[in-house]
């Protein structure tokens, strides 16, 4: 049975934390442990101390986000690693689903091609393509990680690690459905564009 590191990246955004750590807890694929990497504001108080489960490690300074994904990747102690954006909904079955495609497919590397966003009055449908995976969805073995790291950037650092997966045949992706939604608020580390592949689906637009 496959082991899953769930990787939390968090800085200065205390109000979404709890609910991602919520998230987590309410899986039901069992094997797996949350790695909470916090850097800017402590963020201690908000983490359950009586779970063996969640792990939260503090870094000095503002490493970019390739670097702190990088870190969490060489610190995880199973073969599997999940992204856990803390500002996105993960339903209970998203980690037996992607561990499923993952482990059935034999292949590195899966995510969702698609996926509902909201700012919590209107909500869009990202529709993007079957050689594309976004980044918050991302699900991947430990190895195939380290052996194509993520670049040391700010923004866009699992764009070159999905093309790198596809180019390789290693992706598999598919359409997120209820299993996970992502938000768009103004403390998005990469702002959305809403472009051709956004079509709107509740709310005002």
């Amino acid at each position: 049975m496959s082991f899953v590191t769930c990787l939390c990246l968090t800085r200065n955004r205390p109000e979404w934390l709890p609910k991602a750590i919520e998230g987590f807890q309410r899986q039901t694929f069992r094997r797996r442990e949350l790695m909470i990497l916090a850097d800017g504001q402590d963020v201690s108080h908000l983490v359950p101390a009586d779970d063996p489960r969640i792990r939260l490690i503090h870094l000095d300074g503002r490493p970019e986000i390739g670097a702190k994904r990088n870190y969490g990747c060489e610190r995880a102690t199973c073969g599997i690693i999940a992204h856990w954006d803390d500002d996105d909904y993960s339903a209970p079955g998203r980690l037996a689903d992607q561990v499923k495609r993952l482990v059935g497919s034999g292949r590195a590397v899966t995510g969702f091609h698609s996926m509902r966003f909201t700012d919590g009055v209107r909500w869009w449908k990202y529709e993007g393509t079957h050689n594309y995976a976004l980044g918050t969805s991302l699900c991947y073995r430990r190895d195939w990680w380290n052996a194509h790291r993520f670049a040391v950037v700010q923004v866009g650092e699992d764009n070159q690690f999905v093309a790198t997966a596809h180019s390789a045949g290693e992706l598999v992706t598919a359409d997120a459905g209820d299993l996970m939604y992502a938000t768009n608020h103004s403390g998005n580390t990469s702002p959305r564009k809403l472009g051709d592949n956004w079509k709107p689906i509740y709310g005002d637009q």
